[in-house]
């Protein structure tokens, strides 16, 4: 039960996220010349709703283990990539600062490859869950720079 509560928290924040950049879409981001690789608007959604709830189980499992020294790591590295993954949103789509954008994604890019390699020693399954997260915000750093340069 717990982890439909989580995926359904998950998923509402998310989805206000996704509301909050909808006007940015239609106006400033349309403006912006888009790398090769950048994929059609339609296909974060999905994206985005997976990885969600795949973080949803993530935190589900790093919860139901032993308490140790590396579970307390992990627990706040997930809470300070979330901090940072929510604030990416307002910083690039709201205030259209693509370096901010950037230098959010850059340091949360590290935040992500600490908390896989601490969950990677508490649990294997753990690590592997995030991993998708994890490539997926590592092209989301390749878009933010690439938009950087070519605007």
């Amino acid at each position: 039960m717990k982890i439909i509560i989580l995926a359904i928290i998950f998923l509402a924040i998310g989805g206000m996220m996704s509301a909050s950049v909808n006007s940015a879409l239609n106006g400033w981001f349309s403006t912006l010349e888009k790398p090769f690789l950048n994929p059609p608007n339609y296909v974060f959604m999905p994206v985005w709703t997976i990885l969600y709830v795949s973080l949803a189980i993530f935190v589900w499992m790093i919860d139901r283990q032993p308490h140790s020294p590396l579970v307390v790591r992990a627990k706040r590295l997930f809470v300070a990539q979330l901090v940072l993954n929510f604030f990416w949103t307002p910083i690039f789509f709201g205030l259209h600062s693509i370096i901010g954008g950037l230098i959010i994604l850059v340091v949360l890019d590290y935040l992500v490859f600490r908390l896989i390699s601490v969950s990677f020693k508490i649990n294997k399954v753990c690590a592997f869950i995030i991993l998708p997260y994890f490539l997926w915000i590592l092209f989301a750093t390749y878009l933010n720079i690439s938009i950087f340069l070519i605007n």
